[in-house]
């Protein structure tokens, strides 16, 4: 006698067949998801400073004096501590590199002015980046460049005048003078800057190398408001470049005057590193 078929066989086999299709209905239409906010991405960075649309996640600006010539060992040292200061940066930090101008009260105009591709590890594998890709483009189109820019800024300029103070305000209002701060609505940025220089100003806005004001008598001179940088919630680092013929004037009370002078303007914080 034969034994009658249940059908059952068949009707597994319908929803094994159903279920796989889903599931690669669902993973063709996650890649293309994927696909489409990796292009909407890309096509609001700018191809030049390879910034993205809006403001970024981090400003930090970088500011060197080299009125005076670095010796090698300073040389090492300075970018010792900038590879350390601008390591991993975040997709999207704009690095603004600057060279002290010999023109008091002229704009800075920087050197260098991108913002940092994604690192390496933040490749989607698979949907047309690796991360072989975005370190090349991380190394050819940002690294080399910034590393040439601040060789050529820290290349020794000698001239009679030092206004260091004239070129934070140009350089800060550069870098952070169009952030609207203000706007509940808008996230604000990061911001830092990175001052190298032996801070003896010397202009006709303020001698230190001869006696000059402390700081509160400072503020109430006409120079106080000749130069208004815009420091305010900035991060600073000053790398300190001490001059052997010039220990006398560059004492604790130089440097106190700095950073007394910057928290004065607005900085959320000063820290110094003597090189």
């Amino acid at each position: 006698m034969r034994r009658r078929s249940s059908g059952r066989a068949p009707a597994l086999g319908l929803v094994l067949g159903w279920t796989g299709a889903a599931a690669a209905l669902g993973l063709l239409v996650f890649a293309g998801v994927s696909l489409a906010r990796l292009r909407a991405v890309r096509a609001s960075i700018d191809p030049d400073s390879l910034c993205p649309a809006g403001t970024p996640p981090a400003i930090i600006a970088v500011l060197v004096d080299s009125s005076d010539a670095l010796s090698a060992l300073q040389q090492t040292r300075i970018r010792q501590l900038l590879d350390r200061e601008l390591a991993h940066l975040p997709r999207g930090a704009r690095v603004d590199v600057y060279r002290a101008t010999a023109r008091a009260g002229a704009l800075a105009k920087p050197l260098f002015r991108k913002c940092a591709p994604a690192p390496a590890s933040a490749a989607q594998s698979g949907w047309s980046e690796n991360p072989q890709s975005l370190q090349k483009l991380r190394r050819e189109r940002f690294e080399k460049p910034l590393q040439a820019a601040l060789a050529q800024a820290m290349k020794a300029s000698p001239r009679p005048v030092s206004p260091i103070l004239e070129t934070i305000a140009a350089a800060s209002t550069q870098s952070f003078g169009s952030l609207d701060l203000k706007d509940p609505s808008a996230q604000a940025p990061a911001l830092r800057m990175i001052i190298i220089s032996d801070f003896l100003q010397n202009s006709p806005l303020l001698v230190q190398y001869r006696p000059y004001p402390d700081i509160a008598e400072f503020s109430r001179s006409p120079a106080w408001t000749a130069t208004r940088p815009v420091l305010d919630g900035v991060r600073l680092t000053l790398l300190y470049i001490s001059r052997p013929e010039s220990m006398t004037l560059q004492n604790e009370r130089h440097r106190l005057w700095w950073c007394s002078y910057f928290k004065m303007r607005g900085a959320a914080a000063c820290r110094m590193e003597r090189i």
